[in-house]
Parts: C-alpha cells; sequence; structure tokens
C-alpha cells in the first residue's frame, strides 16, 4: 500500500477532537461551537458557506452525509435541524403566552401542543438521518479494521 492510499484510507475514519474545542472530520470538516450552535467548515471548498446546526450531532450527520455524497440526506438535514429550532422558539412563545390571563390561552395550548407533535416528529426523522449516517461510518469503519487486522500471525518469529 503506497503512502497516498494510506492517507486517503485514514481520512475516512479521521475523527478528532482539537484541543480549541472544534472538531475535525476526515481532513475535510471542521465543526466549531459557537454561543450554543455548532458551525460547520468545508476546508479546501471556498464556494461553500459556512452551515449552522443546533447540535453536535446533526452537524456530524451532516458532515458523514456530505461526505458520501447523500445530496438529498444533507439538505433534508439541513432542513430539519432549522424546523426544530423555529418550533423551539415557537414552544417557547406558547408557553409564556399561556401563563397571560387572556382569552387566546386554549388557542396557544392548542398550538403548543400541536407544535410539540410536529417537533416529536422532526426529530424522529433527523434521528433516522443519523442513524444512516451512523451506519455509512461504522462500515468505514469495520471495512478499515477487515483490511487491516492487528493479526501477527501471519509474521511468526
Amino acid at each position: 500500500m503506497n503512502r497516498s492510499n494510506l492517507a486517503n484510507k485514514i481520512k475516512d475514519v479521521f475523527i478528532v477532537a482539537e484541543d480549541d474545542g472544534s472538531y475535525n472530520l476526515f481532513g475535510t470538516y471542521i465543526i466549531k461551537p459557537e454561543s450554543g450552535i455548532y458551525k460547520v467548515v468545508v476546508m479546501n471548498n471556498p464556494d461553500m458557506s459556512e452551515l449552522s446546526f443546533s447540535s453536535l450531532k446533526y452537524a456530524v450527520t451532516w458532515c458523514v452525509l456530505e461526505k458520501n455524497k447523500k445530496v438529498k440526506e444533507i439538505k433534508r438535514v439541513q432542513e430539519l435541524d432549522s424546523y426544530i429550532e423555529s418550533l423551539n422558539v415557537n414552544i417557547a412563545q406558547y408557553k409564556k403566552l399561556i401563563f397571560k390571563k387572556t382569552d387566546d390561552r386554549y388557542i396557544y395550548m392548542a398550538k403548543l401542543f400541536e407544535d410539540k407533535i410536529k417537533k416529536l416528529e422532526a426529530l424522529k426523522e433527523i434521528d433516522w438521518y443519523t442513524a444512516i449516517s451512523k451506519h455509512i461510518q461504522n462500515k468505514k469503519y469495520q471495512e478499515y479494521q477487515d483490511k487491516n487486522p492487528h493479526d501477527t500471525d501471519k509474521y511468526n518469529y
């Protein structure tokens, strides 16, 4: 195996937490935590702007799917993350409005319940994409281990 091929194989499984709190995935993506959000930067790609996610899990999911060229899935993960965050804002607002003694209180309760259901459905879907990305990455790890067994029997010293 030549060095170039080895470097590419290592990049397939390379995920590191850096000293500054950021994460380097596959030598291509940097995830930086900033004020409660996670910014993803694609290195060596000036055409792609910085992306923001509400959690590290969703940022990593996006990176794995993007690395494996799952175009439809990466778009949907971005949409779902944004949707869930907007629902969180709505839920917080409705919770405040419910405690005000107004005639609209029951309307706010209904809207709160509806948004909580929407959020649960969106969370189920984004967790499904997370499971897909985890499966893809675990397959890469398994392929790497299968091709590089730590078997010393072949050396018979």
